[in-house]
């Protein structure tokens, strides 16, 4: 018997752990205005969604996966073996109560489900911290207290280039969108008990990257962490911003990761994340 983990795209897991440690990727799904739905990063890569994200005329909408994809995984896997599914933050996305949907149709099969109460990369430690602890031979209890443990010790912030794309998404007022534009007003955002909150607005994107990487320094000081840096369409950026990070932490592991489509189109390009997992 083992413990097989499965997450959603939305967590944003590196394909070379989904590789190194077995993690299995559910895709969600963009809606585009020609009728076209294609699954992230399998029927449409993370450069072309951007490309596509600043020529359509209509912004494109994001479906989490359903419980039928789910149930698929779990079909494909040995009856004797256990399964965490776990999740974006259930506050974000319906993609936790589409797992939930898929736990109660396979009711023979040992499911365990997982909430992390956080997107991207702030999900994705989790994940692979857990998926490390099964590598181990750990039970999915063992795993999912491994997970649980991990949550607090996660710090992700990040900035928007521009309210365009959360006010399209109703997630932000237009007006308040228009005059953040205007005055080149950059928020920076934090995830916090499964939301997005607001901790700061700065003028200019120099100091919002400064800003950025002040916020995280100041909650993990000098604790060893494994970091990653989460961008959409912009590497150059993600470059410098790992460098400095480097510079000013005890990095023990760096990654640099591209932010995926569902996400991606609630933030828009430009957007720039750090995740920090401070190390036991």
């Amino acid at each position: 018997m083992t413990v097989k983990i499965v997450s959603d795209s939305s967590c944003n897991v590196p394909e070379s752990y989904q590789k190194s440690l077995g993690i299995v990727q559910v895709p969600a799904w963009v809606n585009f205005a020609d009728g076209t739905s294609l699954r992230n990063g399998i029927d449409i890569s993370d450069a072309e969604f951007y490309r596509r994200l600043q020529t359509e005329k209509r912004l494109p909408t994001t479906a989490q996966p359903t419980p039928a994809n789910f149930i698929d995984i779990i079909h494909s896997f040995d009856p004797a073996d256990e399964v965490v599914l776990a999740c974006v933050s259930s506050k974000m996305s319906g993609t936790y109560n589409s797992a939930l949907q898929a736990q109660a149709a396979l009711p023979e099969r040992s499911i365990s489900l997982y909430d992390t109460l956080s997107a991207s990369m702030g999900g994705a430690w989790q994940i692979i911290v857990g998926a490390e602890a099964a590598q181990q031979g750990e039970d999915a209890r063992a795993v999912l207290q491994a997970m649980e443990s991990t949550r607090a010790r996660i710090h992700t912030y990040f900035t928007i280039d521009t309210l365009k794309y959360l006010a399209a998404s109703g997630r932000a007022p237009t007006l308040q969108a228009m005059v953040g534009n205007l005055l080149d007003i950059k928020p920076t955002m934090r995830i916090q008990d499964g939301t997005l909150a607001l901790v700061g607005k700065v003028r200019g994107r120099k100091r919002s990257k400064r800003e950025l990487l002040d916020l995280v320094a100041g909650e993990v000081g000098d604790k060893p962490v494994r970091l990653a840096v989460v961008n959409a369409n912009i590497a150059d950026e993600a470059a410098e911003m790992a460098e400095s990070a480097r510079e000013r932490l005890d990095v023990r592991e760096l990654l640099v990761v591209e932010l995926g489509p569902v996400l991606g189109a609630l933030t828009g390009p430009g957007t720039l994340a750090l995740s920090a997992m401070v190390q036991e």
